[in-house]
Order: structure tokens, then C-alpha cells, then sequence
């Protein structure tokens, strides 16, 4: 069970390193260069500090991560031992999402900035122009008028 919790985290934690909040989602970043993903790799996995991250250091990092959440010391997590790490992995990813949304910066989300982050669906996923979407529109391709210029 050990094993098991420790392959679920480490898999939730090495696709968080790769992401980055943007305004509207989040957005696929790489894994290398300075300051991206894999930087946050190596900070999280290399524990010698050698430049190199081996399967035993993940391994050893992902043991110790779930023994720190195993508030009963048995070895395993219970939904709400599962759920404190869950949601201590997350933070880092919500607080990027929340300032993301805090336009001006003050630790506050009103409903102007909540709402101006979804501001621009309709008109980008509308495919036919008409000012809503359908089902339809989130399946073809959008018409970018360039049957226009045959005639």
C-alpha cells in the first residue's frame, strides 16, 4: 500500500512541476531551463544534491512524503490521511490560480477579475460566430473563412 500512495503522489507532483498558471488555464511548460519544471524536479528529488536524480531518490523522497501524512503511523493513508496530502501538494498550483485571477495585486479575487478570466470562451470556441456555443461548435474545426478567397 506504501508503494502504491507513493506512485499516485509522485506522479501528481512531477505533472504539477510541469505546469504554470496563465491567465485562462493552465498552460504545458518543459522540463528544463532555469526556473521551470525541471528545476522544481531537481529541488524536489535531488536529496544528495548531486545535479542527478535517481530512481531511489524519488522513491525515498515519495516514502518519507507519505510517512510525514501518516498520522497513524501504519504505514498506509486513510481517505483523510490521502486528502491532507492531496491538498499540500495542491497549494502551490491554487495559489497560482488565485493570483492569477488577483489582477491588482491587493490578496483579493473580486467578481470583476473571477469573471474577466472566462471573458473570451464564447468568442474563442465559437466556430460559427453566432454568439453562443453548441456542442457542435466544441467539435469541428473552426471555419476560418478561407473558402472565401476560391471564389
Amino acid at each position: 500500500m506504501l508503494a502504491a500512495g507513493a506512485i499516485v503522489l509522485g506522479t501528481t507532483t512531477i505533472a504539477g512541476a510541469g505546469l504554470a498558471g496563465g491567465r485562462g488555464g493552465y498552460h504545458h511548460g518543459g522540463w528544463g531551463g532555469p526556473g521551470g519544471g525541471g528545476e522544481r524536479l531537481f529541488e524536489q528529488f535531488d536529496a544528495n544534491q548531486d545535479g542527478l536524480i535517481t530512481q531511489a531518490e524519488i522513491d525515498e523522497v515519495q516514502s518519507n512524503r507519505l510517512a510525514a501524512f501518516d498520522q497513524n503511523n501504519d504505514g498506509s493513508l486513510t481517505l483523510e490521511e490521502y486528502q491532507a496530502m492531496w491538498l499540500d501538494a495542491m497549494r502551490e498550483r491554487m495559489v497560482d490560480r488565485f493570483q492569477a485571477h488577483d489582477d491588482d495585486g491587493d490578496a483579493v479575487v473580486t467578481v470583476d477579475e473571477f469573471v474577466d478570466s472566462y471573458s473570451s470562451i464564447v468568442r474563442r470556441l465559437d466556430r460559427n460566430e453566432d454568439g453562443q456555443l453548441t456542442r457542435d461548435d466544441l467539435r469541428r474545426p473552426r471555419d476560418r473563412g478561407d473558402d472565401d478567397e476560391d471564389e
